[in-house]
């Protein structure tokens, strides 16, 4: 039987995650969920066949819905993901999973408390390249992991009205943390572990204050190992991730936003004077996958991908990336 599940925020990514679930036999999508809805949002749930409700407490008192999928804005995160939870609901969460790291804390005890698998929006774990790129560092076969590098930027902010949510500060500091950013520290919670410092700068290079287009970060493991994050929100779209280990390196090169289809390129160099390996992937809807893979989870199949501790390390990373960008780069110890 599939879950039976409401989608709360039907904005761009409310409803790419609503025309994901249609084609899942492992879900059937029974609302969507927003205070307001355009005419151009009530027409898309029309097509799709799911019925409109606007708020979130009416969706959780409906008996035909199994879970929520929360795609609001993130100010509202911890404040919905407790309401799901006192529901008896499932929950899955967009990222970031909360702003701070003691609201992560409350939600993933409360999840531990309702005995309920916690899903969460960090598809590029499903991308085959960072799978590839896991099971290299896994193997040794880059050596000692020195520095994950990183720098993923787009322009598709760059034309929205500057009232957006996705510009404002509140639930959008730090530039495109919350947007690109905070996927790449999730790969490197991982792949590498804990963290214990963190530096970051912001800046407007292009926007008006105080929305910010520039981000660089840089993170320190309890393993030793560096995280280098540079993201821009103003510039066509670039991605790419460099592994370094001091026997190898790998480098994913993406040529397009998750939307667009686009090939990636993975480069993997074993040694100075040997053959790099070179290998296209193809698109793959990791976008299901990972909701596929939380209802395995929720079924009892499988495990679900993510830890508890990962889950929280990451908050961790993205709030001391906040505070050191305010207090002009200053080391934050976590």
């Amino acid at each position: 039987m599939p879950m039976r599940v409401a989608v709360a925020g039907l904005g761009w990514w409310g409803k790419q995650i609503i025309s994901c679930l249609k084609k899942s036999p492992r879900f059937e999508v029974i609302c969507g969920v927003d205070p307001v809805a355009s005419e151009a949002t009530n027409g898309f749930l029309a097509d799709q066949g799911v019925r409109y409700v606007p708020s979130l407490d009416s969706a959780l008192t409906d008996s035909n819905v199994d879970g929520a999928i929360l795609a609001t804005p993130h100010q509202l995160h911890e404040a919905q993901c407790l309401q799901v939870l006192a529901a008896g609901k499932e929950l899955f969460c967009e990222k970031p999973l909360t702003m701070t790291s003691a609201g992560a804390a409350k939600v993933l005890e409360a999840c531990a408390k309702a005995g309920k698998v916690l899903g969460v929006g960090h598809e590029r774990r499903y991308e085959e390249c960072f799978e590839l790129v896991g099971r290299l560092i896994g193997e040794g076969a880059l050596g000692k992991p020195l520095l994950f590098d990183a720098n993923i930027s787009h322009d598709l902010f760059r034309n929205i009205d500057r009232s957006n949510w996705r510009l404002d500060p509140r639930h959008a500091p730090a530039g495109m943390m919350t947007a690109t950013g905070i996927h790449q520290t999730d790969l490197c919670c991982s792949y590498f572990g804990s963290p214990v410092e963190v530096r970051a700068e912001t800046s407007s290079l292009i926007f008006d204050p105080p929305a910010t287009d520039f981000v660089t970060a840089t993170v320190k493991f309890a393993s030793g190992v560096r995280g280098a994050i540079t993201l821009l929100s103003c510039v066509p779209y670039y991605g790419r991730v460099t592994v370094f280990g001091d026997r190898g390196w790998v480098e994913v090169v993406t040529e397009g936003n998750v939307d667009q289809g686009k090939p990636t390129i993975v480069t993997v160099c074993k040694g100075t004077n040997l053959a790099r390996e070179v290998t296209t992937f193809q698109p793959t809807d990791t976008v299901t996958a990972n909701f596929e893979a939380w209802a395995a989870a929720v079924a009892g199949e499988k495990p679900y991908r993510f830890t508890p501790a990962e889950l929280l390390d990451n908050v961790r990373i993205f709030e001391a990336v906040v505070a050191s960008a305010q207090a002009s780069g200053k080391t934050i110890r976590l």
